[in-house]
């Protein structure tokens, strides 16, 4: 009979239990667990137990169903504005680390919903913010001149269509 509950192990080596149906938000693991019956535990070496406990809880609370997709472009900064109230105090409630590393984790386990709503997160911090600010935001303390400023302005023209 097949097992309704896995676990999934952080690189410290703990344990977080989660439903089959929950964690089929994740390509990863659902392709991982379809092929196996009984107790079935996914080591994830590269998610530290911090970063995997908040993809298991975004998980649980979504059970298996995908949330509503989030409007590109942004509408607005506040995340209340972009997504439900769950979702926004989520990521909210996040600093900047945590973002980044859910953002990389959920990248990792294609939970596409995960990282939209983070990488979100991180394109509101962005919105209306002149390059100063931007930089101060994410501690960029580098120098670059105009020449350099110009060519990552063009390089990434999809950014500013998106945010």
């Amino acid at each position: 009979m097949e097992s309704e509950i896995i676990k999934v192990q952080s690189k410290e080596g703990k344990l977080f239990e989660i439903s089959k149906r929950a964690a089929e938000l994740s390509v990863l693991l659902k392709n991982t667990i379809q092929d196996f019956e009984g107790d079935v535990v996914v080591p994830l070496s590269d998610t530290d137990e911090k970063t995997l406990s908040r993809v298991v809880e975004y998980l649980k609370k979504f059970d298996g169903v995908t949330p509503q997709e989030i409007e590109k472009p942004l509408k607005s900064v506040s995340m209340k504005e972009v997504t439900d109230d769950w979702s926004s105090a989520f990521v909210d409630g996040m600093s900047l680390e945590e973002l980044v590393d859910v953002t990389v984790a959920s990248n990792f386990m294609e939970i596409q919903c995960l990282l939209d709503l983070t990488c979100a997160k991180i394109a509101s911090l962005c919105k209306d913010k002149t390059e100063e600010e931007i930089f101060q935001t994410f501690g960029v303390t580098e120098t670059f001149s105009e020449e350099e400023k110009a060519k990552i302005r063009e390089e990434n023209k999809w950014i500013e269509e998106n945010i």
